[in-house]
């Protein structure tokens, strides 16, 4: 009788992750979403929403404060606590003047720039605008950075005219800011998770974990 029972349990579970691989494969997801990133408070702006099949998210913050989530009409609007110091002002001082160790770009650019092939040809762009200004206080890495968005742009250029990336680097100056929108769809969910696997199986990625 027991063993019976755990038949039919494996039966039913082996069918559901059959029919759950197969609305992941089959079943296409919209997402669209505008973002702001500015240098003063409040520092990112961003609405988002994804579609799949019967299952719509909205996701909206407004603020730094306050974040909004729509599910199935329902819209849930949560404040976000302050995060109060848990450091003396002289010792957070310390640790801002301490250099930090520069992020290996072009270590994360070998990671995702061999995928980047396979996830584009699961996405259909309906639009896509992005611009963005940015120095970050080392002339070289401000340079290889733009190297790399312009390395990225010409790729994504091939696709037609429907996107447009803009870029500006500012080699004396430390700031990061842009904005950007669109709406992309992406046919099989499924077939994204091989190529985001090996990027985050890389040792440039890896390690920043």
């Amino acid at each position: 009788m027991i063993y019976g029972i755990i038949l039919i349990a494996a039966a039913l579970l082996i069918v559901f992750i059959a029919a759950l691989l197969i609305i992941l494969w089959a079943v296409p997801v919209n997402l669209s979403g505008r973002a702001r990133l500015c240098r003063d408070a409040p520092a990112l702006l961003f609405g988002f929403c994804a579609e799949w099949g019967i299952i719509s998210l909205h996701a909206n913050v407004p603020d730094e404060s306050t974040i909004e989530v729509s599910l199935f009409g329902r819209t849930v609007r949560r404040v976000l606590p302050e995060t109060v110091p848990t450091e003396s002002p002289e010792k957070e001082a310390e640790e801002t003047d301490k250099e930090k160790p520069a992020p290996d770009i072009i270590g994360i650019a070998d990671a995702v720039l061999p995928q980047a092939g396979p996830i584009l040809h699961q996405i259909a762009i309906d639009h896509l605008r992005a611009s963005v200004r940015f120095g970050l206080g080392d002339a070289a890495l401000t340079g290889e950075v733009f190297g790399i968005l312009m390395a990225l742009r010409g790729m994504l250029m091939a696709t037609g005219e429907r996107i447009s990336l803009a870029a500006a680097a500012e080699f004396h100056e430390h700031v990061v800011e842009g904005e950007a929108e669109g709406a992309i769809r992406i046919a099989h969910p499924l077939s994204l998770v091989p190529p985001v696997i090996r990027i985050i199986r890389h040792p440039a990625v890896w390690k920043k974990w």
